[in-house]
C-alpha cells in the first residue's frame, strides 16, 4: 500500500508492521489491516472510474475509501473527484 499514510495500532499507536498482531501491545491487528485495504482497493477504483471519465463514480468510491481510512492522499483523490464531478 505505497503511498497511504501509516497506519498504527488502535490500541497502543505502534506502526503497523505488517504482521496480524502488534509488536508492541501484542493486539489484533486484522480487522484495522483489512478496513485499511479495503479502502485502498476503493481508492484504486475511484482512479479508474476518474480516468474513465466517470467522475460520479470515482467521487462516490473516494468517499467511501475516506470513511473506511482517511488519508491526507484520499483527501486529494475526493477533492479531484469532486471537481470532476463538476463540485467544489
Amino acid at each position: 500500500m505505497s503511498g497511504e499514510s501509516a497506519l498504527c495500532c488502535p490500541v497502543c499507536k505502534a506502526r503497523f508492521r505488517g504482521a496480524q498482531q502488534c509488536s508492541r501491545c501484542g493486539a489484533d491487528l486484522t480487522a484495522p489491516m483489512l478496513l485499511a485495504a479495503h479502502a485502498y482497493a476503493l481508492r484504486q477504483a475511484a482512479r479508474q472510474a476518474l480516468r474513465s471519465g466517470d467522475g460520479r463514480t470515482g467521487l462516490e468510491l473516494a468517499r467511501a475509501a475516506q470513511g473506511l481510512h482517511s488519508t491526507p492522499e484520499g483527501g486529494l483523490l475526493q477533492s479531484a473527484s469532486a471537481l470532476a464531478n463538476g463540485q467544489e
